[in-house]
């Protein structure tokens, strides 16, 4: 079954895979932006997503996705630096980060990635916005201008959202460490 859905909350998509699961509907694959599920036993399985270090390749992540599935988590997809496992719900609970420093380092990964998104966005917006300014004729740049705008304002909540989870994961650090 495959089901079109756009999320750009990383922790939404995972509550969404969860609860998709708890339907008996397994994650398989994704494809932008569609999502392939199989049916299942309700519940089977608990779904994690994380953004890997080093956009997803090297040996580094070879190694990690390799340790990880020494550990009994499927790797059910891994797409760039994006990655899907699951673990079958018998096995327990099941969390990839197991600290607030842990989880800060991969907040700041998702967090790097938005800001880098909205900056290049935000200064195309720019640029086009001022070419076609001078230039009346210049209907793509005015049409870019107001893409890149868009497509800043879409990212705008995903970033947000991520700034304060870093600065709430930093407070609570600060916290165990007086």
């Amino acid at each position: 079954m495959r089901v079109f859905k756009l999320i750009l909350d990383d922790v939404k998509e995972e509550q969404w895979l969860n609860d998709m699961a708890s339907q008996g509907l397994h994650f398989q694959k994704f494809r932008f932006p569609f999502y392939t599920f199989e049916k299942g036993k309700p519940g089977e399985y608990v779904y994690r997503t994380e953004m890997l270090e080093n956009l997803g390749f090297g040996q580094e992540t070879k190694n990690y996705l390799a340790f990880i599935e020494s550990t009994g988590i499927e790797v059910v997809q891994k797409r760039f630096s994006w990655a899907y496992f699951r673990q079958h719900q018998s096995k327990g609970a099941f969390e990839l980060y197991s600290d607030a420093a842990s989880k800060l380092a991969y907040t700041n990964r998702i967090y790097a990635i938005y800001a880098m998104i909205f900056g290049l966005n935000i200064a195309s917006a720019l640029m086009n916005g001022v070419i076609s300014y001078a230039d009346a004729s210049a209907d793509a740049n005015s049409f870019l201008a107001g893409l890149s705008t868009g497509v800043s304002v879409v990212i705008l909540y995903p970033m947000l959202k991520s700034f304060f989870r870093r600065r709430n994961l930093k407070k609570e650090i600060e916290l165990f460490e007086l």
